[in-house]
């Protein structure tokens, strides 16, 4: 057997778990910028979540009344909030991850256990932030509405189309 074989093993093993690590966990991303530039420079920015980033793209369209206002600034509020626990949360498994590879022999369940935690917490995080949209959502008006519905029947079409582009490639 080879001496190589088992450090390629363990680097594999490794990987995995920073991969587990960082890919787990949903962030909504800060809000300083515009509610429709933000949306649109990148899909993660509402959380990955469809309807959250069709509320996000549509604000100004929207023309909110001074509670529904309200009620997004606390959305914003606790997009915010998930966004820097979140990096406490990925700091604190990748400081885990570091003292573990720092190790001649590494814990790997102990790893395994920091991601699966902040992964866990980051869902917890992610449903609050989810909560926060859809009582956005709720309290709009049949009009607003029907806005998001159209909004995210245009991304559905849209992605399917996508797919579909994507389908005829590989082929």
């Amino acid at each position: 057997m080879n001496v190589l074989e088992p450090r390629r093993a363990l680097r594999a093993t490794l990987v995995a778990a920073a991969i587990a690590l960082g890919s787990g966990v949903a962030w909504a991303q800060p809000t300083d910028a515009p509610a429709a530039a933000q949306a649109h420079a990148h899909p993660m920015r509402a959380g990955g979540d469809p309807m959250m980033g069709a509320l996000i793209r549509l604000h100004d369209q929207l023309a909110l009344d001074s509670s529904q206002q309200a009620q997004w600034d606390n959305a914003v509020a606790t997009m915010k909030s998930a966004h820097a626990q979140g990096a406490t949360l990925r700091q604190n498994a990748k400081a885990t991850f570091d003292a573990e590879i720092a190790k001649d022999q590494p814990d790997l369940a102990a790893v395994a256990a920091a991601a699966d935690a902040a992964r866990a917490q980051g869902d917890t995080l992610r449903r609050s932030v989810r909560d926060a949209w859809l009582g956005v959502y709720a309290n709009l008006n049949p009009q607003q509405k029907a806005m998001v519905g159209s909004a995210l029947r245009q991304r559905a079409a849209d992605m399917e189309q996508w797919r579909q582009q994507k389908r005829g490639r590989a082929s």
